[in-house]
Order: structure tokens, then C-alpha cells, then sequence
């Protein structure tokens, strides 16, 4: 295992990520270490969690995946290692693995308490080492207790009746495109159909951004194969006003 990614909050103003990096090639020399994304809104443990699941499975396998939204570093809270079949992850037990936990098979491991390291920094002192150890090679024996029940973020499930689907808004994007939590598989083959988002309405989902108008709302079916709010060329989180957990319903006849 060489390669190691990166998912903060930490923004790129400070040395944070800079110092974690440090710790790695330190131990692990010929790790490569991608910068996932340190853009997260700060404290977004939800956003985090659906940015993991966006782009993990497209790595090689035996990548380690550190994340670090950790608004209670130093407390209660554990540092766990998840292991699937394909990757490892490593970061704070607060939900931030939810959609990896839900959807593969894996174990979970406590990481054993450190001594001597700071306790609002544990990303450059106990994931970071860590991390670059097991890229190495997988040791067991640097692992902690199994810990059969990590921490699950509450994403709720679209509400599917006769002729309507209830969904939400999970994730704004940076290009402002509203990301609900509505599959693909869910909706009807017939692509007339009727969106709302508070007080506007979409009556199609498109294939491309192209496909729609300018600066008129329109729904398309995005790389995620969930259910997209846009605004071609411009930003939809703008037109609405919209926010995570708007209600999006979509309606036929």
C-alpha cells in the first residue's frame, strides 16, 4: 500500500495538512498522498462523509483513506480504522465513514490511546503515523479492541409512494448544484414528470446541463446516479436559497 488520501477541513491557509504530510513521509518515504479535498465546510461531518463515498472506489486497492472533520478531537469520542475488502480508513468514530459502513463489508478497530501527543491535533499525531505505517503493510497488532457498532450520520431514505418520491437535499456542491438523495432506480422510466423544491417546479430531468435552459432550474441524473437539481452555467443553491434537508418531491401521473 503506497497511496494515502487526504479528506479535511482544514482549508489551505494554514500548515495543517502540510505538517500531516510531514508525518507520513517521514515514515512512509515512497507514499503518494493525494489531496482528496481540505475544502469541506468546517465541522461538516455529512459533507465529508458523502464526499468519501464519491471518490474512494476509484482507487487502487489497498489505498488508505485518512479523514479528519473532528469537532471533538481530544474527547470522548474514538479514532477508528475500517478495513473493507478493497481499502482501510482512518479517522474519528463521529459518522464520517457512514456511507462506506452501509455499503460494504468491513471490520472496525479502535485505535490503541496514544501517549504524548496533542489533543486538538490527533490528524498529524495518531491518524497521519498511523496511516503511513499501514501503507506499508497491514499490522493488526498497531490496531486496538474491534468495535462492532461505529457511529452512523442519520441519512434518511427517500419516501417512495404509488405516483411520488419524497426526497431531500444531501450536498451542495461548489458549483452550487443540489445533490438530493433520490437514485436513479427509483424514479419511473417516463421522464415527464413533475420536481418541486420549495416554491419552484421542474417539469423534466434532463440527460445534459446543456440540455437545459439558461438560467431556468432543471433536473438531470448526475455521475452519482442521484437525482440533481442544476442551473446551467450558474448556480442553483443561489436561484433557491436552498439548504441540506430541503425537501425535493418528485410527482406523475
Amino acid at each position: 500500500m503506497t497511496i494515502i488520501t487526504l479528506c479535511t477541513d482544514f482549508g489551505t491557509e494554514d500548515g495543517y495538512t502540510a505538517a500531516m504530510k510531514g508525518v507520513i513521509l517521514n515514515i512512509n518515504p515512497k507514499a503518494i498522498i493525494v489531496d482528496a479535498t481540505h475544502a469541506l465546510k468546517k465541522h461538516d461531518i455529512l459533507a465529508a462523509s458523502f464526499s468519501i463515498n464519491t471518490y474512494y472506489k476509484y482507487f487502487p486497492d489497498r489505498t488508505v483513506h485518512v479523514a479528519v472533520v473532528d469537532p471533538g478531537v481530544g474527547g470522548k469520542r474514538y479514532g477508528i480504522v475500517l478495513k473493507t475488502k478493497q481499502h482501510v480508513f482512518i479517522g474519528p468514530d463521529n459518522g464520517i465513514f457512514t456511507y462506506v459502513v452501509r455499503s460494504q463489508p468491513h471490520a472496525c478497530y479502535k485505535i490503541k490511546p496514544e501517549r504524548n501527543v496533542s489533543d486538538t491535533f490527533h490528524g498529524r499525531d495518531i491518524f497521519a503515523p498511523l496511516a503511513a505505517k499501514l501503507s506499508i503493510k497491514w499490522d493488526r497488532s498497531l490496531l486496538g479492541e474491534k468495535l462492532e457498532k461505529p457511529v452512523l450520520l442519520d441519512t434518511p431514505e427517500p419516501i417512495v409512494k404509488e405516483k411520488s418520491i419524497t426526497g431531500k437535499i444531501i450536498h451542495i456542491d461548489h458549483f452550487g448544484n443540489l445533490i438530493t438523495n433520490i437514485q436513479n432506480d427509483i424514479l419511473p422510466e417516463k421522464r415527464s414528470v413533475s420536481i418541486t423544491l420549495k416554491r419552484f417546479t421542474i417539469n423534466s430531468i434532463k440527460k445534459t446541463y446543456e440540455d437545459c435552459e439558461r438560467d431556468t432550474l432543471c433536473a438531470v441524473i448526475n455521475s452519482f446516479n442521484l437525482l440533481e437539481i442544476a442551473v446551467y452555467s450558474e448556480s442553483a443553491f443561489n436561484k433557491t436559497a436552498s439548504g441540506i434537508g430541503d425537501y425535493v418531491v418528485v410527482r406523475w401521473l
